[in-house]
């Protein structure tokens, strides 16, 4: 038995070539390439017992052997994981759960409830090429590259993935690894494993935008495990969301891949008691930057897909707002192709393997930290402080600054919810149902001065588009100034609300 530690990465197939190529460059003391095909079939019941239990069950063909190995516990995230793994190998292509060197795996999958149901749920097939890397300090980190598909009723599922193990020594030497490679290639980090991916094609599970989730924190966590916890959520949710941009229809990819690290770092900000880190500070202004790029290709979808689509059926007999939704649609699709550009060369990879690695860092032994629940009421006081502070002004506020509290208020939303799990559920909830009119009208002033820079801007390089744009513009405006009207019964609705915490 043993603890497999494991960092997973995706990879274009028209990398696979090089990566081969500059492994020995790029790692000198790398052993040289093994390659061998491998054939793995899982197992489950029709119920899918183990898959609820998270358990994988599995018997791989590896030369003339078959090796049976179950793995349960999971832990990390972002792409890490430290699971539990028991294997042997067996006589032949048949289970032998008799021999399973655990005890409560064993006693477990031998149950005739699942013992006698256990058949074989999906596969995957794949060719791996294999590295060995020992460092000078006598860690040592295997490397494979495994390219082929999962198959599973005549359906398949292509395989292109880097997976990098620690063999012997501290998981350090898996990021120094995986961050050598990275500088020369798009490198993802892949938060579904093989398994996870096999099942969703067994149960045919489309591909749809992930949101954000529910962050389950222990009180005795302390702060800075609980800020690992919740950034790793808000990472889980950025990934999920990253790779599918460019494909189809990927309007909501791209928004919950900005709220994603909106949240990431809000989450820093909630814990800024935590001693700053100029690590930290570089990768958040390039984390911004990523979501600045975003914003750019969601500020054409909410206008032309929201805004001129609410608009259109009042405006289109007298206005034509084709060459609008035209030019800002071309516009988009610059944008994307340099965010798939991007995605495919080694930058965005290398961020986000840069911030997993940051948060796996541990903190100075010496750290002192209060008790979680006395740190969240310090943070949540001083965001909604925050808020307070500028809703008092509210009559006095400019665009910007009125722009700033709705951020504010934002903040305070996101660590309620980072927090939630520590305090009475309906109290949460009633408490952020106090926020939501706010939100509400602060966001619809928002994307109305959104509205009217980008269409400015649009009259500018295409004067054609003017009219039609000042015309939307207008129909905003009224929007805008209905806002403005609900804003005091949302203010007071923000000030008669009762903390939670």
């Amino acid at each position: 038995m043993s603890t497999e530690i494991e960092l997973s990465l995706s990879l274009s197939p028209s990398q696979n070539a090089e990566f081969k190529r500059k492994v020995a460059k790029l790692l000198p003391q790398a052993s040289k390439p093994v390659e061998q095909p491998l054939v793995s079939i899982y197992y489950d019941t029709p119920a899918l017992d183990l898959a609820k239990r998270r358990m994988g069950l599995r018997l791989r063909q590896q030369g003339n052997q078959w090796i049976q190995t179950v793995k349960f516990g999971q832990k990390g995230g972002g792409g890490l994981n430290a699971r539990t793994e028991v294997e042997h190998i067996t006589h032949g292509q048949m289970l032998e759960l008799a021999n399973i060197g655990h005890v409560e795996a064993r006693d477990f999958l031998c149950d005739d409830k699942i013992a006698t149901r256990l058949q074989p749920t999906f596969a995957t097939r794949v060719v791996r090429t294999q590295w060995e890397v020992e460092d000078k300090q006598g860690n040592v980190v295997e490397i494979a590259l495994d390219v082929g598909h999962i198959e599973c009723d005549g359906r398949k599922h292509p395989i292109n993935e880097v997976e990098i193990e620690l063999k012997h020594g501290t998981t350090e030497a898996v990021f120094t690894v995986a961050l050598m490679l990275a500088r020369n290639f798009a490198l993802l980090p892949q938060q579904r494993s093989k398994a996870e991916r096999g099942y969703r094609l067994f149960e045919q599970i489309p591909t749809t935008p992930v949101g954000a989730q529910d962050v389950p924190l222990d009180p005795e966590m302390t702060p800075h495990q609980a800020r690992r916890v919740i950034m790793l959520e808000c990472m889980r949710q950025l990934q999920f969301n990253l790779v599918e941009l460019g494909q189809g229809d990927d309007m909501e990819f791209v928004h919950q891949a900005r709220v994603a690290i909106r949240r990431m770092r809000s989450a820093d900000k909630a814990f800024a008691a935590l001693p700053t880190d100029s690590v930290w500070n570089q990768l958040e202004t390039k984390l911004q930057a990523l979501a600045q790029q975003l914003g750019e290709i969601r500020d054409r979808d909410v206008l032309v897909r929201e805004t001129i689509a609410a608009v259109e059926p009042s405006l289109a007999h007298r206005v034509k707002l084709e060459p609008v939704k035209k030019h800002l649609m071309t516009q988009r699709e610059a944008l994307m192709r340099a965010m798939r550009e991007d995605l495919d060369s080694p930058r965005i990879g290398m961020l986000l393997l840069q911030v997993l690695h940051w948060l796996y860092q541990e903190p100075p032994a010496n750290a002192e930290e209060d008790k979680l629940r006395a740190f969240t009421r310090d943070a949540l006081n001083r965001r909604a402080n925050s808020v307070d502070k500028l809703a008092r002004r509210w009559h006095k506020l400019n665009e910007e600054q009125r722009h700033t509290l709705r951020k504010q208020v934002k903040k305070l939303r996101y660590a309620a919810e980072f927090f939630a799990s520590l305090y009475d559920a309906d109290k949460v909830k009633k408490y952020l149902s106090s926020q939501q009119a706010m939100q509400k009208v602060l966001g619809t002033m928002n994307d109305a001065a959104v509205c009217r820079h980008m269409l400015e801007t649009l009259a500018s390089q295409h004067p054609e588009t003017a009219f039609a744009g000042g015309a939307v513009a207008g129909w905003y405006e009224h929007i805008d100034m209905e806002s403005s009207q609900q804003t005091e019964q949302a203010l007071e609705s923000l000030k008669e609300a009762r903390p939670f915490w």
